[in-house]
């Protein structure tokens, strides 16, 4: 298994920071535009940062493995892609590990946390958590939906995500399983017992976490459970009209609205530090 990462090298020509791209569930790091002028990774490089976005297996440049012929939990994303990443980048930015500063979005965060609070990689210089929670069956409507999830996805032998236009990337029925015995326990754990919600008040890494406003798939209230854990993190930033942003974002908007240009300025600011 080969996993993607492309890479977006300073526009000044210098180096001085680097910075990992993690992608969301059910996509792929494409948004954060690698490839494109204007575009989230585009603007980091402007700052000065080198930018690595990556792929988790079985997602764009990381397949195969592919969902369905090929299965995959979360905690393999954990013990097993996220290392091999920031060992990749560390050694192509030619910085130590500890060094880089790690964006994760959502399924990027979340599984970055988890790394951190387990140790299985090394604390980087700074984290950015961007609509990171999970969903621990708060709700009956949130049940129902990750029961339905697994439902489908046992139907197919994976997530068909692509069939259905909901996403660029098919999900495995490990992965699937694992999230939906989440929310039926209440629990976030790996599969051999470890409870990451309690390990994550080890995490000492400096922090900053940023949510939409009108992302109903990681409501505010959502993220402020996670950074809540985090004892090196700052006040969750809320993108939103109330707050003096020209939208009120949602799960990818963060990333796609040119729009939100002095948001990406901030978080190219946080990310150098």
């Amino acid at each position: 298994m080969t996993l993607g990462i492309d890479r977006v090298r300073p526009r000044d020509g210098g180096r001085r920071r680097a910075v990992v791209c993690l992608h969301a569930m059910m996509t792929d790091g494409r948004y954060f535009g690698a490839r494109r002028e204007r575009s989230f990774a585009a603007a980091l490089a402007h700052a000065g940062l080198d930018v690595f976005v990556a792929d988790f297996r079985g997602h764009g440049r990381s397949i195969p493995p592919v969902a369905g012929r090929d299965d995959w939990t979360f905690d393999d994303l954990v013990e097993r892609d996220l290392p091999a990443i920031v060992d990749a980048v560390a050694a192509a930015a030619d910085l130590p590990a500890q060094e880089l500063a790690i964006l994760g979005h959502s399924l990027g965060g979340l599984a970055t946390c988890a790394a951190l609070a387990t140790g299985t990689i090394a604390s980087p210089r700074v984290l950015v958590l961007a609509a990171t929670s999970v969903w621990l069956g708060e709700t009956p409507a949130r049940r129902a939906l990750m029961m339905a999830y697994r439902g489908v996805t046992a139907l197919f032998g994976r997530a068909p995500i692509r069939a259905f236009g909901v996403g660029s990337a098919d999900e495995s029925a490990g992965y699937v399983d694992q999230l939906a015995g989440w929310s039926a326990s209440g629990q976030w754990t790996s599969r051999s017992g470890v409870d990451y919600l309690v390990a994550l008040e080890a995490v000492m890494t400096p922090t900053f976490a940023v949510v939409g406003a009108g992302d109903w798939m990681c409501r505010p209230s959502d993220a402020d459970h996670v950074v809540r854990r985090l004892r090196h993190a700052d006040p969750l930033r809320i993108v939103g009209r109330k707050y003096g942003d020209p939208l009120d974002a949602d799960h990818f908007q963060l990333f796609t609205r040119p729009e939100l240009s002095t948001l990406w300025r901030e978080l190219a600011e946080t990310l150098a530090r």
